[in-house]
C-alpha cells in the first residue's frame, strides 16, 4: 500500500525546485518539504499490487485544478523549511520573506 501523491509531490518539488533554484536542495531540507507538503494533503492509498487504482488516481492527478492545489502546498512546505532549515553545514539554506 502506498499513498499516490507522495508521486506527484516528488515531481512537483524537483519542478519548483529546478525554477527557484535559492531553495536548499540538500536532501535533509528535501525530506522535510515532502513531509510538511504530504501532511498537508488528504492522502491517496492505494494497493501497490492493483492497477486500476493507481490508474484511476494518475487520471485524477492529472487534472490542472489538483496538480495546481499541490504546487501551492509544497510551495509553501519549501518556503518554511528555507525559513527554519535543520540541514547539516552542507547545505545551502536559502533565506525568504
Amino acid at each position: 500500500m502506498k499513498n499516490a501523491l507522495e508521486g506527484a509531490v516528488r515531481s512537483i518539488h524537483r519542478e519548483l525546485r529546478t525554477r527557484q533554484p535559492e531553495f536548499c536542495a540538500c536532501a535533509h531540507c528535501e525530506d522535510d518539504v515532502l513531509a510538511l507538503a504530504l501532511n498537508q494533503v488528504k492522502p491517496r492509498y492505494v494497493s501497490e499490487h492493483t492497477s486500476l487504482g493507481t490508474v484511476v488516481t494518475g487520471v485524477h492527478l492529472s487534472y490542472d485544478q489538483m496538480r495546481a492545489e499541490l504546487t501551492v502546498v509544497v510551495f509553501d512546505a519549501m518556503r518554511r523549511v528555507a525559513r527554519s532549515p535543520r540541514h547539516t553545514t552542507g547545505g545551502v539554506a536559502a533565506t525568504t520573506s
